[in-house]
């Protein structure tokens, strides 16, 4: 079986990396509700652009393309040493049990301890047993935290703080 290529994605992969996040809202949220590619490779390269935190780890397999990782690095962390956050992991659908995914956490964990992380975090949806079982094999520990998320497109946190825009069109 071909070893998978992993590195670190560069702004002239930009389109690999929003084909593979297209492939990725395709498989979790469906036609409908995914976004065209054109939007999703112009978000990619704005997150390169503005070198917002946002990296991309790709996994290439007979030079293409097939799992991508999605992750920031955080700090300050225990300690100091920060954490490795991993947004998304995909594979698709055609190179899954070919352990890519697993190529992919290992290559996180090395660019981390390469930074001087410690700690790699994640969360998966609770009904996605695969992912769990995925992780879980790989030696997460499930932790006793609570998620939570603030839907800015309604009121939520209105008028508490200025914005930066706010504060520097004033």
């Amino acid at each position: 079986m071909p070893q998978p290529h992993i590195r670190l994605a560069a702004p002239e992969d930009a389109p690999d990396v929003a084909a593979l996040i297209r492939a990725l809202d395709l498989h979790y949220v469906g036609p409908d509700v995914a976004q065209p590619i054109e939007p999703t490779l112009a978000m990619v390269e704005r997150s390169m652009l503005e070198a917002e935190g946002t990296r991309y780890a790709l996994a290439y397999l007979s030079g293409r393309a097939v799992g991508l990782a999605c992750f920031a690095v955080l700090r300050p962390g225990s300690r100091l040493s920060g954490l490795l956050f991993v947004k998304e992991l995909f594979v698709t659908e055609d190179a899954r049990g070919q352990a890519i995914g697993n190529a992919l956490m290992t290559w996180l964990a090395g660019y981390a301890r390469s930074q001087g992380i410690a700690r790699i975090d994640l969360t998966t949806d609770g009904g996605n047993r695969g992912a769990r079982a995925f992780y879980e094999r790989l030696g997460a520990v499930r932790q006793d935290k609570v998620f939570y998320r603030f839907n800015l497109s309604t009121d939520v946190l209105a008028g508490h703080g200025e914005s930066p825009q706010t504060k520097e069109s004033a």
